[in-house]
């Protein structure tokens, strides 16, 4: 029987393994996101921009989706105590003690910015409950910020049900060895001692509610064993390389160059995480800012892409290209969520085609039970989600440039855009990838093929519309409750080629089901939608 080696080693060889697989630059970042209980991805992006700007936007994805870190909740993440102790010796190692006064500071300014905000700007950062909020680190000198803070999170706090105040309770005991070293402590530690502001967490139901978990609200240690193994599979992102081109109006080759983009690949096997056949690709997208809808003078517009406005999207990732019939068939025998799934809805059979003939409601559902399955929360792109990732930088109609021909997607060729030429009319959908090109930000078939379903509620056009890149709904945020009209991105096999275009979107009913109609799906840890 093999010797299993002391915890120390194992820790010493998972921050090892993770340097090996994603450079030092995001190990540093690893150092600093050791230092709160419990982490958000805003709360990443914002240590990475104020301590170590110069590493690359996309280590924190490295630091989130690799084995340092394990989902606690939607986009909430914890480190297992004895990685986050080594972490934070070697952040001192690296930047000296006084970096962890510095990490406090920056802690309780950034809980009382973001407690500022609205309610529900407040509740893309925070969730519906405080979460890792209330586990934050603050100096132990800091006692009228620390004050401040917990009089703003009362009334949040008020609303968090007992599990999850037991799950706090429990894990705020958890705290690094060096921090209690060095005099920090968690914002609510008096919550594992059973009083918050003078008054019992406890109550009946808590009670009974712990004693079903096995857990008692008091002081104590234990140990966690895992074992991490060089070859052991992890979400890395992993670089691909693939084709652009531009056309000109005519639809003449301009331009063709080999580009490079980042991916993670999601497994779809008798494990989430466990390397299979069956897959999808997740590629990552960098956030920027974008005019959204198309300009006055584009050719054939239609007013419901009005008017166009600025928009500024944070890092996500969707997926290289639509959701095929294999991976729907795998996801739609997975345990129900809140409706039933056809495991083969598609009018044209395949299993590299896309799936079609599926609702918004069923594609909702799918998203659901695959988030269910990896524990990563995955839905529908938001409609500037979707317009951002498909224009790639460009300001044309397509991402192609001035028109789109039938060597590069498909779609009803048999009408024009611009001054381009007729072309096939395939008449059915075409596996995914068919033409091997992509935009530069390295997506496929995002101009025809199948219509997408996005998030948002329809509107006839962009007055008022949101400008950070998150889902537009008008009232009720309960997916499974909306009712009323949300919208189709991209085209199909059977449009004409200006409803293709990066700007153009269509109305529809989210129960109806089409021959046309699919999605892709979005993996955006900025974001949350309950």
């Amino acid at each position: 029987m093999a010797n299993v080696s002391p915890r120390e080693d194992l820790t010493t060889r998972r921050i090892r393994v993770f340097e090996r697989r994603y450079g030092i630059d995001a190990l540093y970042l690893a150092y600093h996101a050791a230092f709160p209980l419990t982490l958000t991805s805003d709360l990443l992006y914002c240590l990475r921009e104020n301590f170590v700007p110069d590493v690359p936007w996309y280590a924190v994805a490295d630091v989130l989706l690799s084995g340092l870190c394990q989902p606690a909740g939607y986009d909430l993440y914890e480190m297992e105590g004895k990685t986050r102790d080594a972490l934070l010796r070697g952040l001192c190692e690296k930047f000296g003690e006084q970096r962890l006064k510095e990490l406090a500071d920056f802690m309780s300014q950034y809980i009382n910015s973001r407690l500022q905000l609205e309610d529900n700007d407040r509740a893309l950062v925070f969730g519906k409950e405080p979460d890792w909020t209330a586990l934050a680190y603050l100096s132990s000198d800091k006692e009228e910020v620390i004050n401040e803070i917990k009089q703003k999170l009362q009334k949040l706090i008020a609303s968090t049900d007992a599990k999850e105040r037991i799950r706090w309770a429990a894990l705020v005991e958890s705290y690094a060895d060096l921090l209690s070293e060095k005099g920090f402590e968690p914002l609510l530690l008096k919550w594992s001692q059973q009083t918050f502001a003078g008054e019992s967490i406890q109550d009946e139901e808590e009670e009974k509610i712990a004693a079903a978990m096995g857990v008692e609200l008091q002081s104590l240690e234990f140990d966690v064993a895992t074992i991490s193994l060089d070859n052991e599979p992890t979400e890395e992102l992993q670089p691909f390389e693939f084709e652009t081109v531009t056309v000109d109006a005519r639809g003449g080759e301009i331009n063709r160059e080999r580009k490079q983009a980042f991916y993670f690949v999601e497994f779809l096997g008798e494990a989430a995480g466990k390397p299979s056949a069956l897959l999808i690709e997740m590629v990552a997208i960098p956030g920027g800012t974008f005019e959204m809808g198309s300009p006055p003078d584009e050719p054939e517009r239609y007013d419901d892409e009005s008017p166009q406005h600025t928009v500024t999207v944070e890092p996500f990732f969707l997926a290289k290209y639509p959701v095929t019939q294999e991976q729907w068939k795998f996801v739609a025998q997975l345990p129900q969520v809140n409706r039933e799934l056809d495991p083969d809805p598609s009018n044209f059979k395949g299993a590299k085609r896309p799936v079609e003939n599926v609702s918004w409601y069923d594609a909702v559902e799918f998203c659901s039970r695959l988030s269910q399955f990896t524990g990563r929360p995955y839905s529908l792109p938001s409609e500037a989600e979707w317009e951002y990732a498909c224009r790639a930088e460009t300001t044309t109609p397509f991402h192609f440039g001035k028109t789109i021909t039938s060597e590069l997607a498909n779609y009803n060729a048999k009408s024009t855009y611009n001054a381009g030429a007729k072309g096939q009319y395939r008449r059915e959908t075409t596996e995914v990838g068919s033409f091997v090109v992509a935009n530069i930000f390295g997506l496929c078939d995002m101009h025809g093929n199948v219509w997408e379903w996005c998030l948002d509620d329809w509107h006839r056009n962009y007055e008022g519309a949101s400008t950070d890149g998150s889902p537009w709904f008008d009232n009720n945020n309960n997916l499974f409750q909306k009712r009323g009209a949300s919208l189709l991105r991209g085209g199909s096999w059977d449009d004409n080629p200006k409803v293709c275009c990066s700007a153009s979107r269509i109305i529809s009913s989210r129960d109806v089901r089409n021959y046309a109609f699919g999605f892709r799906v979005v993996f955006a840890a900025e974001r949350i939608t309950k």
